[in-house]
């Protein structure tokens, strides 16, 4: 009883110490310049709710916003696609070639990110790429394939190959055994691929600012930033209220996956 007592007193102090922080950025959205100076770790004096209306409208997070929306979406459905492929590939059929580029992939899992900015870069650039979308979703697609098609491998390799071949038996080709009955079983360490890749899209910045000299295709990221160097202009208060609008979409996508993603977890550790 004791220990169980403690254990939820430590897991209570890490929620409210992980919390404390977004509750704090909500509070300082709701005030007033004059309230944020004079009393940063208090509640607000009077809840101004129309610095989310001045984030949204003087900060142009509405173009931010949909060109976000757009390139998160391309580079989540294309990104997870090609490592669910691959690796069904690597984890369920045997070619010449097979193990030589798994470890390909592990190893470009130890270059830096930023080592790859310049030389992509300059292929966008000469390819006519920069400010446009696909010169933004494309990398985005290559950013996460490595370690997911390495999650997606172990996902399949660890599924029996019974079902295979009892599915072979009752008349599935290759393509019918795999979407509808391995990839289903899949669907967790899926999820926790489409959390990872939206998260890492969505608050993405360095990449999104580079590869862009026009303002109109900025992401939320890159405005956000922009908003933040304005903050005497546009005020505090909406500099956090854009805060929160950057970051309450990232909250609700982790909120509906959460539990396929504690699954996948869960089923790594059982399998470790």
């Amino acid at each position: 009883m004791i220990k169980r007592t403690w254990m939820t007193a430590v897991v209570a102090l890490f929620a409210v110490t992980s919390l404390y922080p977004l509750l704090w950025v909500v509070l300082q959205s709701l005030k007033t310049d004059a309230d944020f100076f004079g009393n940063q770790w208090g509640l607000p004096g009077r809840y101004i709710w129309e610095n989310y209306g001045t984030a949204w409208k003087q900060a142009n997070f509405a173009t931010y916003y949909a060109n976000t929306v757009l390139v998160t979406l391309a580079s989540l459905v294309g990104g997870v696609f090609v490592c669910i492929v691959a690796g069904y590939a690597f984890g369920k059929i045997r070619f010449r070639g097979r193990r030589s580029l798994q470890v390909l992939f592990a190893l470009v899992l130890f270059v830096p990110s930023p080592v790859l900015l310049l030389p992509v870069f300059f292929i966008n650039r000469d390819l006519g790429l920069l400010n446009t979308y696909a010169g933004m979703i494309g990398p985005y697609i290559a950013s996460i394939v490595p370690m997911g098609v390495l999650l997606m491998q172990s996902a399949f390799a660890g599924l029996p190959n019974e079902l295979s071949e009892s599915a072979k038996i009752d008349g599935c080709g290759e393509w019918r055994t795999f979407y509808r009955i391995l990839l289903p079983l899949t669907m967790p360490t899926v999820a926790t691929l489409c959390i990872l890749q939206f998260i890492g899209v969505w608050s993405e910045y360095m990449w999104a600012f580079i590869s862009n000299t026009n303002p109109k295709m900025y992401t939320i990221a890159v405005g956000m930033a922009q908003m933040a160097s304005k903050k005497y202009v546009y005020g505090f208060g909406p500099v956090f209220a854009g805060m929160v609008i950057t970051s309450i979409v990232v909250i609700l996508v982790y909120v509906v996956l959460q539990k396929y993603f504690v699954q996948a977890l869960s089923e790594g550790a059982v399998k470790g």
